[in-house]
């Protein structure tokens, strides 16, 4: 499968318009745009997304889900990485050389900084030539790492605008005293990506990064990558990786490789597409431009495409859609839809309740029952709540009032219920209670709010009493 048309004569711009790179560039500029909008799009109630673990929430698609209702987050994380297993099987590592954060910042600090504006490369197409380190050169390396430092700075507090929404953030950066620990993280990130894009560079997608080795197993015949036509081109190595001494023409005339190594000296992993597919591949398609140059002053079509390994040998179409990646479809549709079910069953308020410490108190002939109650008003509305019990025998001590809560606020509250301890033996006789401690005795709290009996929840508890023995001891 042929992605790219061979280009014909020496045109550079006429190449530039066609290549990979530009593409790339231009998704690297989509990509960072979106990246940068998304904490600042407002939907609804909230934002489009946030994960705050300082109000304990998550936004999702303008609607606002409290810890309690984290029960979404666990599809969330499922549908990320059944999304990554699709479009590796299908794209290969297309998000290494198109969409991490990784490349475009490297492609920032060398191909624009270093190469454009202060040149130390002298083009971009050659990124293993070392750079001499002359006076001049070490001073424009230094003014590449001051021009370079806004980059990752700007990058993390963007990053921590997922977790921190923006307004609060700037907030925060004007009591520096009193957020350490924000300002902290911020500063720590960005020296680690600073490090990273500066000196570990492409070592960290060779040495680091999980992903190079998760694709190994996710790749197959039918996956996209640059593949080297050996059968146009001559085979470069032998079976054992080991790079043939003699050139490939030299060998067979018909061997279409001119050994030019321009697809090697692009390569930012340093490695030789033509040796067969590499963990250190990052799809970058770098190689097929200069082949597709190289080879269009031929008139002849590239002999690295973007295509598959059964595609090349057999000079077919690339099957994208085929059992592996319709599987992947299936299973994001399941959880996707799984995602649509549980956002539309958020509730507007929430009750957690907890039994006090003591088991019961006895007065005046009633058992008396403690509990601490956390309402919570997931809503945008201010609420007023209020509760029963469906005892009709218990009856609520404290609180009296409703308990007006704020929206998104919560609100705990001791609560005492009473029952009269004659009314004990009918209560077990009525609810038939079989548990090992016979003074255990379930209830149900219905609580809502006053304004909107549409907003309730029902929570079970239970209600303890002393036992036959305990009551005639009393």
């Amino acid at each position: 499968m042929v992605l790219q048309n061979p280009i014909k004569g020496a045109d550079k711009d006429h190449y530039f318009r066609q290549s990979f790179r530009l593409k790339r560039y231009i998704a690297a500029v989509a990509i960072t745009i979106f990246a940068i909008s998304v904490p600042f799009i407002h939907m609804g109630e909230g934002q489009v997304f946030l994960l705050s673990f300082e109000h304990r929430q998550i936004h999702l698609f303008g609607k606002i889900y409290s810890a309690q209702e984290m029960y979404l987050l666990p599809f969330l994380v499922i549908f990320l990485f059944i999304f990554i297993f699709f479009i590796t099987s299908m794209l290969g590592r297309v998000w290494c050389g198109w969409g991490c954060p990784q490349t475009i910042f490297r492609a920032i600090h060398r191909d624009l900084i270093e190469t454009k504006l202060l040149g130390l490369h002298a083009k971009i197409s050659n990124k293993q030539r070392p750079t001499p380190k002359t006076p001049s050169n070490q001073l424009k390396k230094i003014i590449g790492l001051i021009l370079f430092a806004p980059v990752p700075v700007v990058s993390m507090a963007v990053l921590l605008f997922y977790f921190v929404p923006p307004h609060e953030f700037f907030n925060h950066l004007a009591h520096p005293a009193d957020n350490i620990l924000l300002i902290g993280i911020w500063a720590v990130l960005s020296a680690v990506v600073f490090f990273d894009i500066v000196v570990a560079k492409e070592h960290f997608c060779i040495y680091l990064c999980p992903y190079a080795r998760v694709q190994s197993v996710l790749f197959d015949d039918n996956t996209l990558n640059p593949i080297y036509d050996n059968a146009r081109g001559g085979v470069i190595y032998d079976e054992n990786n080991v790079k043939i001494p003699s050139l490939p023409q030299k060998r067979n005339k018909a061997n279409e490789c001119v050994s030019c190594n321009h697809c090697v000296l692009v390569c930012p992993t340093h490695i030789d597409i033509r040796k067969g597919m590499q963990l250190e591949c990052i799809n970058c398609l770098e190689c097929v431009d200069a082949c597709t140059v190289t080879m269009g002053k031929l008139n002849k079509p590239s002999l690295i495409q973007w295509s598959s390994t059964n595609a090349t040998n057999t000079h077919s179409k690339v099957k994208l859609w085929r059992s592996k990646t319709i599987a992947y479809v299936g299973v994001l549709l399941v959880v996707m839809g799984a995602l649509i079910i549980g956002s539309l069953k958020k509730a507007s308020m929430l009750l957690d309740i907890t039994h006090g410490g003591q088991l019961y108190a006895i007065h005046n002939d009633f058992v008396d029952n403690s509990y601490v109650f956390l309402f919570q008003n997931t809503s945008n509305s201010p609420h007023a709540y209020t509760f029963n019990v469906d005892e009709p025998h218990i009856s609520i001590v404290r609180p009296k009032n409703t308990l007006s809560i704020d929206p998104q606020g919560k609100l705990k509250v001791v609560v005492i219920l009473r029952m009269p301890l004659k009314i004990a033996k009918e209560a077990y006789e009525k609810h038939d209670v079989t548990h090992a401690k016979k003074e255990i005795l379930p209830i149900v709290v219905k609580a809502y709010s006053v304004d909107n009996p549409k907003i309730s929840v029902q929570q079970e508890t239970i209600f303890i009493v002393p036992s036959q023995d305990s009551k005639k001891a009393h």
